[in-house]
């Protein structure tokens, strides 16, 4: 994206969520998207800034509680410090940061030792000042917190392998205790909803963790529309061809964005924004709650393609051009069956193919 300046995201949340695997496989997704992509991973073990977390999670300080939430703070903040000038230039070079952790986990385990709220908001004034101010770091422009209740994560923490940043062991001073766990993921809860360049995405369904998949799918519909800022960049960068670009407005908050498709540069999946019944032999125009800007050179064609899971309803063919976006974007869907039809929120209900016009 040259002259225009990247975006940084974040990715963090409560122990055992994932968080680096969730990076992992946004990075591969966006990279697949034909977008530059660099990472920050947090603390930076190995390095020199990182060398007193290491000895302050290994012990050598004494608990977490006896160390206190400033002390810790700076820790970090030194750090993210060290970091922050490849973080700036990467931003400035047009790219986008994925971070695995950063402000918010101060925020979320070193708030959580303080109890009191009035306190702990108190506390949150000050590392703003210190890490954003003072420090004068990257300000993310989105925070992801993923949330896995604090027992199931450490469940998760035991089946981790052994870490040579503390000492060949399984658990530091914070995955080791179950009540620093409890408090940390009541204070990603509470930023989760206080800040609005907060997302918070629940791992966890019915006391199980969620499938990577699953969890991805929710990570992707929250970064894609800020790294897009409404553009979905296409990966046609080919010898003599112009990369496609193309601009999505969402016109329904809750609306998914639309995703890639695994076999179509070109080729993207729609999803119904509404919940709706569909009768016997009727056909309903379904909302996507979406404006799909397109180049004029180019035509979308929607692509009839068969509910693969139920099998149980055709999206209509037809020609989409330029002029007919300038409204929601909605899907003709027809039922030949005879039973009802339920099209949930968020479904995929057709693909949008885009051919540049002979």
């Amino acid at each position: 994206m040259p002259g225009k300046k990247g975006k940084f995201i974040v990715i963090d949340g409560t122990d055992g969520s994932g968080k680096a695997t969730q990076l992992k496989i946004l990075s591969e997704h966006l990279k697949d998207s034909g977008l530059d992509v660099e990472i920050a991973d947090f603390p930076q073990y190995g390095q020199r800034s990182a060398a007193v977390i290491e000895d302050y999670l290994n012990g050598k300080y004494g608990t977490a509680d006896e160390v206190g939430p400033y002390a810790a703070s700076i820790f970090y903040a030194i750090d993210r410090y060290d970091a922050s000038f490849k973080i700036k230039a990467w931003l400035e070079a047009g790219k986008i940061v994925i971070s695995n952790r950063y402000v918010t986990a101060n925020m979320g385990h070193q708030g959580g030792k303080i109890l009191d709220k009035d306190a702990r908001l108190a506390y949150f004034d000050w590392l703003y000042r210190l890490e954003y101010e003072i420090f004068g770091i990257p300000k993310p422009d989105l925070n992801i917190i993923l949330h896995v209740d604090a027992k199931i994560a450490q469940r998760l923490i035991d089946k981790k392998g052994y870490r040579e940043y503390i000492g060949g062991e399984k658990k530091d001073i914070h995955e080791a205790d179950l009540n620093h766990l409890i408090n940390a993921e009541k204070v990603y809860l509470e930023i989760a909803s206080a800040f609005p360049d907060f997302s918070l995405i629940e791992c966890t369904k019915n006391g199980s963790i969620m499938s990577i998949e699953a969890i991805h799918e929710m990570v992707w519909n929250c970064a894609s529309g800020l790294i897009f800022d409404g553009e979905l960049f296409k990966n046609n960068n080919k010898p003599g061809k112009k990369p496609l670009s193309v601009k999505v407005e969402l016109l329904d908050s809750s609306a998914k964005m639309p995703t890639k498709t695994i076999s179509g540069e070109a080729e993207l999946n729609l999803f119904s924004s509404k919940k709706c019944t569909i009768r016997p032999f009727e056909r309903k125009l379904v909302p996507t709650g979406i404006r799909i800007h397109m180049p004029h050179d180019h035509i979308g064609y929607i692509y009839v393609r068969r509910e693969m899971e139920k099998d149980e309803f055709y999206s209509l063919a037809g020609a989409v051009y330029p002029d007919d976006l300038d409204n929601e974007l909605k899907i003709s869907i027809f039922n030949p069956g005879r039973q009802l039809i339920q099209i949930d929120h968020g479904q995929k209900i057709a693909q949008l193919i885009l051919r540049k016009q002979d």
